[in-house]
């Protein structure tokens, strides 16, 4: 009776989801962690008295796994994607690959798209500084330690996911990992219903990359979540070039270039949770044990590169 009760619940949830998500109205258009503001031809756009393009990615995570589009339909590279209305209308590439009147609504209805005024900068919405008001943060920041992340989360979560049930981290953004491990959100991988699931390319290996200094823990990263949203391809055979080598020691990450948006940052900092939440990498302590399954891997010497070799490692 209890396990019924609890499918029962989670099919309110997502039926709650679906609804708020679906049907909400909003005055004006309202911006969400990691949404994308679409104006590169935003001469033209004024020219066809329209808007800038605010695409919403939490709207379309909820329902598409991140390699449906990626890179299938789009480049993983900001402003490498030439997106015109004729694409899309007439080709049906871009975003036309989906909104063709059968898939999802046909692009003739303009203000669901170009719906956000002119002045805000091209590429992933961070924080907002048309509507961010520090004396009136949604994080009351007198009662907590103050930090980037206070902003940005303050400013955001339009009324759709606000009150949709979805699991939030420590500083109000969407947990969509504990989304999906939760099954509040089960996004499809493929936009052709007949594909064979047993093409879904998946691992579950933990890797464990030392920090190079003492002062932090070990950074622990679970390859079955990414692969869950991602597939392999998406990192490690990026069109733009890979952005994690295969081998031992063949990756230098550092944070200095993941700040600057390398490695992790192609993602994190943009449409995944920021990198300024330290801990939610960071978090193998030094001094303990590793729990079964997880594989440390090292920082190599350059002479020693070439002559270790490890089928598990797959940076």
């Amino acid at each position: 009776m209890r396990a019924n009760g609890e499918e029962l619940l989670k099919l309110l949830r997502v039926a709650l989801l679906v609804l708020l998500t679906t049907f909400l109205i909003v005055d004006q258009a309202m911006a969400e962690y990691g949404d994308i503001v679409l104006n590169s031809k935003a001469e033209a756009m004024r020219e066809a008295e329209v808007d800038d393009v605010l695409f919403p990615h939490w709207f379309h995570r909820i329902r598409y796994r991140c390699s449906v589009c990626h890179e299938k339909i789009f480049t993983l590279k900001a402003g490498s994607n030439d997106i015109t209305m004729a694409g899309i209308s007439i080709e049906r590439k871009m975003c036309g690959a989906c909104h063709d009147g059968n898939i999802a609504w046909e692009a003739l209805e303009c203000d669901r798209c170009h719906s956000l005024e002119p002045g805000w900068s091209a590429g992933p919405i961070q924080h907002s500084v048309n509507r961010y008001d520090p004396e009136k943060p949604l994080i009351d920041t007198r009662q907590k330690r103050y930090t980037k992340l206070h902003e940005i989360a303050s400013g955001w979560h339009p009324l759709a996911l606000t009150g949709s049930g979805l699991p939030l981290d420590k500083y109000g953004l969407v947990n969509w990992a504990d989304a999906v491990r939760e099954g509040i959100v089960d996004p499809i991988w493929n936009l052709d219903p007949e594909a064979d699931a047993k093409a879904i390319k998946s691992r579950d290996s933990v890797i464990v990359f030392e920090a190079k200094g003492d002062f932090m823990p070990d950074v622990v990263f679970p390859h079955d979540i990414h692969s869950f949203w991602l597939q392999c391809d998406i990192c490690h055979a990026t069109k733009d070039g890979a952005i994690f080598k295969e081998g031992v020691g063949e990756n230098n990450i550092t944070m200095l270039e993941i700040a600057q948006g390398k490695w992790c940052a192609r993602c994190h900092g943009k449409v995944a949770f920021p990198i300024s939440d330290c801990s939610r990498c960071h978090n193998q302590p030094k001094d303990e044990p590793l729990k079964k399954g997880m594989i440390r891997r090292h920082y190599l010497p350059q002479k020693e590169k070439k002559s270790q070799q490890n089928e598990l490692f797959d940076f």
